[in-house]
């Protein structure tokens, strides 16, 4: 008796702790306006921006964290050390990248620049994105908003992510 009373104890705390995180964690992608964006395999340069959160990983090459004006600095976690090349700007560069970006409670507007081989991403973002695929070679596909995957355009191109 005693024995089930501590399994249904131990399972009511693990359900209330799993509850409290979840709805912690979610917080993240509670950005009013946000549109679903997803890249695939892409090689060029990608910059993503201006509110939400995304999760990016490029195999070869660097990420660029900008903190824009109007608000706190950005959150972030990545997986390399950062180099500051400005006051407003962090570099993570080198092999299999990944990043996770958000603006949360308190960070304000970001940008994402990506430069590389095999730039993956998703999340959910309200602002901008720009693609720009190398002139030769594979050219990666993307998803906006739950449409069709296409290839990425060969010239710069940018999308604007925003839910009526």
């Amino acid at each position: 008796m005693r024995r089930s009373l501590v399994v249904i104890f131990v399972a009511a705390l693990a359900m209330w702790a799993a509850d409290a995180s979840f709805g912690q964690a979610d917080y993240s992608l509670r950005t009013p306006g946000a549109e679903l964006i997803e890249l695939r395999a892409g090689y060029g340069r990608a910059v993503i921006g201006r509110r939400g959160s995304v999760l990016i990983r490029v195999s070869v090459g660097r990420i660029r964290v900008v903190d824009l004006p109007g608000g706190g600095r950005p959150n972030r976690s990545c997986n390399k050390r950062g180099v500051r090349v400005s006051r407003s700007t962090t570099q993570y560069r080198g092999t299999d990248v990944r990043c996770r970006v958000w603006s949360g409670a308190s960070g304000g507007p970001w940008q994402a620049v990506i430069n590389g081989r095999r730039i993956f991403a998703a999340g959910s973002v309200r602002g901008s994105l720009t693609l720009d695929a190398f002139d030769t070679g594979p050219r990666g596909t993307y998803r906006i908003a739950g449409g069709a995957l296409r290839y990425w355009p060969r010239t710069a191109r940018t999308f604007e992510l925003w839910r009526r």
